[in-house]
């Protein structure tokens, strides 16, 4: 049995795939509980400032990004584990096949990250429009939207500027500026 535990499989024994494969498996079948405990904590938070919302809501909104930020986050942490097979090593438009991988996981992890970040505003919008109906104008309905607009476009420049700079090493200052 240790033999084979021990044999090299792509440069890694069987027994640091079976692990990372556990690591994985076990996240991805407690996804929706861990999921579910961590947008309740964040949900005790969100609390303090606003003192009459619905956990239901706030779960339902923010549970499912949550899962998948993560299952993803665990993922790459678990596969960052395994040495790269070296016979993979190709080199394809001046990039390695390691950097072009390493490259697709960060764009993955911060797209999830930014989905999450616009389900948040969804649930803080969602808090404002219900106080704000107990008012009689609409203007202030008006307002909400277009600051959650606003802010979701923001996020999304953001994120993308965040994938040009970590995922391809773009000097993002003249884009900025």
């Amino acid at each position: 049995m240790n033999d084979f535990l021990n044999e090299m499989i792509f440069d890694n024994p069987v027994k640091n795939y079976l692990i990372v494969a556990g690591v994985i498996l076990f996240v991805l079948i407690l996804k929706r509980v861990i999921s579910r405990y961590f947008a309740g904590l964040i949900y005790q938070l969100v609390k303090i400032v606003f003192k009459d919302i619905d956990k239901g809501s706030f779960s339902g909104l923010v549970a499912k990004p949550l899962g998948l930020f993560i299952f993803i986050l665990v993922s790459i942490i678990a596969l960052h584990k395994l040495k790269f097979p070296s016979y993979w090593d190709v080199e394809i438009y001046n990039n390695s096949t390691k950097e072009i991988i390493h490259t697709v996981g960060t764009i993955v992890l911060i797209s999830s990250f930014i989905w999450l970040l616009l389900r948040m505003i969804d649930f803080i919008a969602l808090i404002l429009e219900k106080k704000a109906d107990l008012t009689p104008s609409h203007a202030d309905n008006q307002l909400i939207i277009f600051f959650k607009d606003f802010f979701k476009v923001v996020i999304g420049i953001i994120g993308i500027l965040m994938i040009l700079k970590t995922g391809f090493g773009f000097n993002i200052s003249s884009l900025i500026t």
